[in-house]
């Protein structure tokens, strides 16, 4: 501070001359230590300190001690003296980050299924998820659900002016799956729609939010929605015709041996978890049906999608020469909003909404390939044929992202799909890894609704 700096100062001149004036007194309590803090000497009993140690304690002793005067010194020059801390924890950090304002705190409803994967929903949330939610002002009421079901209840009851901000999900997919049908289900259609659904991986088979957010685990599904914003996401509708019920999903529908292989699955979900697909897929692959079908589905035209003509016209060549045809005279009528039927048997049946990676297992293929969760289109991919060994050969080249190069295999974009079993074929409808019962034979129509969903959270990417 200049002497100019000190004259202007409203400061008295006998705090200055109390500061800066030599005493005896404040030098003989600079240098020595005083009598609250004075180093005993050692009793018996007691173990000598070392003379370094000693000298080392004296030096820290007269530096707080000259900490303390330059303190009072301070305080008496109406300043202020600001003495550094350490900061020894980051969560400090995140404390001070939440003293938010009132109207900034997110208030969402957290919907937790306890019976999900290997039954560790709770403890992933409580322990790894709820502390970084509640640090970035989210204020959370935690559901818990009791029955197969009861999360569509829950979205189809709730006061959305309670949670304006989103429901979050603690579970696999098919808890998403159930909050989204209750809320679509609702009166006030619109506003449920727009309500943003956040997931917390904590479930068998969590697909969705690590094909369209690339989130696998808790920890970062917790940083994606304190991060906020959203991604819009396509939501398409599989109904039964002769029932009028209708039932909405976000990452595939499917029919086949792999509803089959779901229907079978539920019989061991409380043993085995989420191996319990691994060994339905087994069992049926060791007792496999023939799966005979009806398919109309309604292409893009060429002019949105180019290269659907041409990889539609490589399936046909690759086809007998009976078949090709009779197809290719249905694909000449296909074009514009003409319908293109297949029929005869089919190992699966696949209506993809994004490129659906699984999140279990090592290398996570993919299914779809071209699709992507906001583009306005389905993707079909029909599975031609029966029979152990091109099933075998199907799923040993998915594994390596190499199925759609098989010549049985057709993969089409498209704006409806609808399928009708035939003969004794099994009859359900896998939407988001949930099997739809029907009885008879069911005509199944899927599409895509006008307006799209939103998730909590953005890919890392974005």
């Amino acid at each position: 501070m200049s002497a100019r700096s000190l004259v202007r100062s409203p400061v008295s001149c006998s705090a200055v001359n109390e500061c800066f004036t030599y005493n005896s007194r404040h030098s003989r309590s600079f240098y020595q230590c005083p009598n609250s803090i004075k180093l005993q000497r050692p009793q018996a009993g007691q173990m000598l300190l070392p003379r370094k140690l000693r000298k080392s304690t004296r030096r820290q002793t007269a530096l707080f001690t000259q900490r303390q005067i330059i303190s009072n010194c301070c305080s008496d020059l109406s300043t202020t003296y600001t003495e550094e801390r350490p900061n020894y924890l980051a969560l400090n950090v995140l404390q001070d980050q939440s003293n938010v304002k009132q109207e900034n705190i997110r208030k969402v409803l957290v919907i937790l299924n306890p019976y999900s994967g290997f039954r560790s929903s709770r403890e992933v949330f409580y322990k790894k998820v709820q502390s970084t939610l509640k640090l970035s002002g989210f204020s959370m009421e935690v559901v818990e659900t009791a029955y197969a079901g009861h999360a569509k209840v829950l979205a189809s009851a709730v006061d959305l002016s309670t949670c304006p901000d989103g429901i979050i999900c603690v579970g696999g997919d098919g808890v998403v799956n159930e909050v989204l049908n209750g809320l679509l289900g609702r009166d006030d259609l619109q506003e449920a729609l727009q309500l943003p659904i956040g997931v917390v991986p904590a479930g068998s088979d969590n697909s969705l939010v690590w094909t369209v957010l690339g989130i696998r685990d808790p920890v970062s599904a917790a940083t994606a929605l304190a991060k906020g914003g959203f991604t819009p996401i396509d939501v398409f509708a599989v109904k039964w015709i002769q029932a009028g019920v209708t039932h909405f999903g976000l990452t595939a529908s499917y029919c086949g041996f792999v509803a089959d292989v779901i229907q079978l699955s539920e019989k061991f979900r409380l043993q085995l978890g989420p191996f319990r697909y691994v060994i339905a897929g087994l069992l049926k692959f060791l007792s496999l049906p023939q799966y005979r079908f009806e398919v109309d589905y309604l292409p893009l035209s060429p002019e949105r999608n180019p290269k659907l003509k041409a990889s539609t016209e490589n399936f046909h060549d690759q086809l007998s020469d009976g078949s090709k045809v009779k197809r290719s005279a249905q694909m000449d009528s296909s074009t514009g909003d003409n319908w293109v039927t297949r029929k005869g048997e089919f190992l699966g049946i696949l209506v993809c909404n994004h490129f659906c990676r699984p999140a279990q297992g090592l290398l996570s293929p993919v299914v779809a390939p071209k699709a992507q969760h906001d583009d306005g289109s389905l993707d079909l991919i029909l599975v031609h044929g029966s029979g152990r060994l091109r099933l075998f050969c199907f799923f040993l080249a998915y594994q390596f992202c190499w199925h759609l190069l098989l010549p049985f295999v057709e993969y089409v974009k498209v704006k409806e799909v609808k399928i009708r079993p035939v003969g004794s074929t099994h009859s359900g409808c896998g939407v988001d890894g949930e099997l739809l019962q029907a009885e008879g034979q069911p005509e199944w129509h899927c599409s895509l609704l006008p307006a799209q969903g939103r998730l909590l959270g953005q890919h890392p990417s974005t």
